[in-house]
């Protein structure tokens, strides 16, 4: 079970005072409802783009709505290629999920199929370092009689030290949508059973983190580049925000870092999550 060491907020901080990479073993970005083509994606591309100069990441995790509207792929020059082209051009990897606006062309199976999205399936494993990926199709077609029985024999088979589940919608939000109680019932069972320290998800418009629940953290980083959402915290929140921004984490057996960024470079949060 992860346990939350630090928890502090510093607007003004710049992204450049977050610990150098030697201290950790795998570090990557985490960014959804990014996929606008508009200038605030540009500039969450630029920042990560920064801190990777400073800071090398080994990947970026996409959370879903890759491009809007509709997913259609015949966007990706404007809406993937050129917000985050010097990444691309440094070879720094990325890995998705489907969102809801990925699946209104050809079912997502285009962006499925599209490599630079990295997707081995419509959901599919991800081991990196100390980390495991679980990654999610949570639409509302998803075949869940097919993704439930794999999602819990691979939770099992983990030895990651670090075990996380990403996916396009929310369980629990103080956002729009508020929680998902079918997603509760379904899913935070098998969080609790396998030991998932972290959840990362979009589709609400902004920022959240909440408390330590049953032995998982639940992050919303949905302010990647699309418009945003107010948001008001409600008594599971730890912080929230409606600014555009993403995530850097790091990662080493015993530690896991989250740094929330804003566009602009301010620190939005951060936490670190410990485990024996």
């Amino acid at each position: 079970m992860a346990t939350a060491l630090a928890a502090t907020v510093q607007p003004a901080l710049l992204a450049q005072n977050a610990p150098p990479k030697a201290v950790d073993s795998t570090r990557f970005f985490f960014t959804a409802d990014m996929g606008s083509g508009l200038s605030d994606q540009k500039a969450n591309g630029n920042q990560m783009a920064l801190i990777h100069g400073q800071r090398p990441v080994d990947f970026v995790i996409l959370g879903g709505d890759n491009i809007y509207p509709d997913g259609n792929l015949t966007l990706v020059e404007t809406h993937f290629n050129r917000p985050y082209a010097a990444l691309l051009k440094a070879g720094v990897p990325f890995h998705a999920v489907l969102g809801n606006h990925d699946i209104r062309t050809g079912n997502g199976d285009p962006q499925v199929a599209y490599k630079p999205f990295g997707m081995k399936g419509r959901w599919y494993t991800l081991r990196k370092g100390p980390i495991e990926f679980f990654m999610l199709d949570t639409n509302t077609n998803a075949q869940w009689q097919f993704q439930m029985p794999w999602l819990k024999n691979a939770l099992a088979k983990s030895s990651a030290p670090w075990k996380v589940v990403v996916g396009h919608h929310p369980i629990y939000s103080a956002g729009l949508y508020g929680d998902d109680p079918s997603a509760i019932a379904k899913l935070t069972p098998i969080f609790a059973k396998y030991g998932v320290q972290l959840y990362l998800n979009g589709h609400e418009h902004n920022y959240e983190r909440t408390k330590n629940i049953k032995g998982t953290t639940y992050i919303i980083s949905g302010n990647g580049g699309a418009y945003l959402r107010p948001i008001v915290a409600n008594e599971r929140s730890v912080k929230v925000a409606s600014t555009f921004g993403f995530l850097e984490l790091a990662a080493t057996p015993s530690r896991l870092r989250v740094d929330a960024w804003s566009s602009s470079g301010a620190k939005v949060d951060e936490v670190v999550l410990t485990r024996p």
